[in-house]
């Protein structure tokens, strides 16, 4: 029997609710020359028709499937066995959004861990990544004010290239955004200039710096944006490898920024890349569902919808474990980066005190250093560094400017100790030769 489903608009299992936001105000030209396949339209609209027999979708059948069944075989040797009708519907096309009892999984989580205060929707990516993207190119044209942190991630930087959006760096610490100077750049606007309408953060284990922001910050963040009418891009894929401040056992992240969006101002980012796998590309974006319909239009616009392979993967796995057995998965992945994050902390303080200041990093597995007596680290890094056979990223590479930096980020996640020890040293040397 075949089974399949078609959405345009909003999946039937979201409602919606009255929201703050006008979203149609909100959306790019690009977007809004976009026009929903005619195919998907007809079936959609009439394949729920008692008796309708259609010839208009180029599904292929699914008799000619090699592939019944599916089973994981976890660590530990246990095993997860994938319900066989999960398996073929996963191997057919379906809804943009992403396969509706994967979406509702995550509609649940979400609920969960962040207790959202108005109705949400999901749309499944391939990977936040491409989410995010998309979110730029939704909500941005050429030319439009985006405000973001300094530093801030070049993955994003990348996708806003074509876009051309005018950048406002906000200032940040060792703690992240800085609300004082946020509202400041705000508040004394030029009127006429157009005010940015778009806020990019990583709030948690923030990349490249490892800050993350405190929830007493995300509530004055939160409030400036209700103030000054701005979108937030909640990219947070290290929200589930918060590791605790430096002394501390407390693991639990600060409250998300859509946990207090009462105005559907926000679109939150996350990842299964960190906790699972990174190379099935399985990440979601969360919005109120007017923000949702336009991720959809632009999916099935482009690829259809996400590979439905990894999402009843990491379906079947959330099935099988349930709530108590996720939390227990997080928490081992967190030990396991929070031990790595100390060692490495600890080699730092060994081999670089004097030479380099760094972040102590809450979340994520990221150390900004600022080298000391050093004002451009991109040839040090670039060549120099690499003739000594160690690699990092350079400063420049996280300002929208491309502007000279101290800085150079490090990872801490798969390099081994005796690998981080002898990285250290070469760092430490280069350092020497090169500082004024």
């Amino acid at each position: 029997k075949l089974q399949f489903l078609y959405f345009i608009g909003t999946p039937l299992h979201y409602k919606m609710g009255e929201t703050k936001i006008n979203v149609t105000g909100l959306l790019s030209r690009r977007h809004t020359g976009r026009q929903p396949s005619m195919i998907r339209k007809i079936n959609q609209e009439n394949l729920g028709v008692p008796g309708m027999i259609s010839l208009a979708g180029g599904l292929p059948n699914p008799e000619t499937f090699p592939i019944v069944g599916m089973k994981l075989k976890l660590i530990g040797d246990e095993e997860v066995e994938i319900d066989e009708q999960k398996v073929a519907t996963a191997l057919q096309y379906t809804a943009s959004a992403g396969l509706p009892f994967f979406t509702n999984k995550l509609k649940e989580l979400q609920e969960r861990v962040h207790a959202p205060p108005t109705e949400r929707g999901i749309v499944v990516g391939n990977g936040s990544q491409l989410l995010l993207a998309q979110a730029f190119d939704i909500l941005l044209n050429e030319g439009d004010g985006l405000i973001v942190e300094s530093p801030t991630y070049p993955g994003a930087l990348a996708c806003l290239q074509a876009i051309r959006p005018t950048f406002y760096e906000t200032q940040c610490d060792g703690e992240g955004i800085i609300p004082s100077k946020l509202a400041e750049m705000l508040d004394n606007w030029d009127s006429s200039k157009k005010k940015p309408r778009v806020l990019y953060t990583i709030p948690t284990g923030h990349n490249p710096s490892g800050s993350t922001i405190p929830t007493e910050r995300r509530i004055e963040i939160y409030k400036i944006a209700q103030k000054h009418d701005l979108i937030i891009l909640e990219d947070d894929p290290y929200y589930f490898l918060y590791l605790g401040k430096k002394g501390s056992t407390d693991q639990t992240p600060p409250k998300s920024f859509m946990s207090m969006d009462v105005d559907g101002r926000v679109l939150r980012f996350d990842s299964f890349s960190k906790v699972l796998s990174s190379g099935m590309r399985v990440g979601f974006m969360t919005a109120i569902p007017e923000f949702v319909q336009p991720f959809q239009l632009d999916i099935g616009a482009t690829a259809l919808h996400t590979s439905n392979m990894g999402q009843v993967i990491v379906y079947s796995l959330l099935e099988k474990w349930g709530d108590s057995g996720w939390d227990a998965h997080v928490a081992k992945v967190k030990k396991f980066y929070s031990d790595r994050r100390d060692v490495f902390i600890s080699l730092c303080e060994k081999k670089l005190e004097g030479l380099a200041t760094w972040t102590y990093p809450e979340a994520g597995m990221f150390v900004w250093f600022s080298f000391i007596g050093i004002d451009d680290t991109l040839d040090l890094i670039l060549t120099k560094a690499k003739e000594e056979k160690v690699l990092l990223v350079p400063g420049q590479s996280f300002f929208p400017s491309g502007k000279p930096s101290s800085c150079v980020r490090a990872s801490f996640s798969v390099a081994t100790i005796e690998d981080m020890e002898v990285a250290l040293s070469r760092l430490a040397t280069l350092i020497k030769k090169y500082q004024k």
